[in-house]
């Protein structure tokens, strides 16, 4: 009897998280199309990672001037880099959803708080 109460309390703790996990259930369709976004998401980010070079170049020189070039030209390269390997990333891993971690190129970003 003992032992009945101990697998029946088992079976509780055990299907008690999912009645959380099947609350929101996605369809298949969504999973489709979230994946299909993040492949689309993660090449884009490849192919145009290079373009983050004249971009922070352009936007450094707008706020310092000339002297903003060699400051614009530091931070592009590693712009670059960091945009090719979420990008590389994203490609990688597309089977798992997920909502964009960076911008798009040459966008500005809006602050949270005015």
């Amino acid at each position: 009897m003992r032992f009945n109460k101990i697998v029946l309390l088992w079976i509780a703790l055990t299907m008690l998280p999912m009645t959380f996990v099947s609350a929101e259930e996605a369809t298949v369709g969504d999973y489709m199309v979230g994946i299909g976004t993040k492949f689309g998401r993660g090449f884009e980010n490849i192919v145009t990672s290079f373009v983050e070079i004249p971009c922070t170049i352009h936007a450094d020189m707008k706020d310092q001037g000339g002297s903003g070039f060699f400051p614009g030209l530091g931070m592009g390269i590693v712009f670059m880099f960091r945009r090719l390997l979420i990008g590389v990333t994203e490609v990688g891993s597309f089977f798992i959803p997920m909502e964009r971690t960076i911008p798009r190129v040459c966008h500005e970003t809006k602050p949270a708080v005015v």
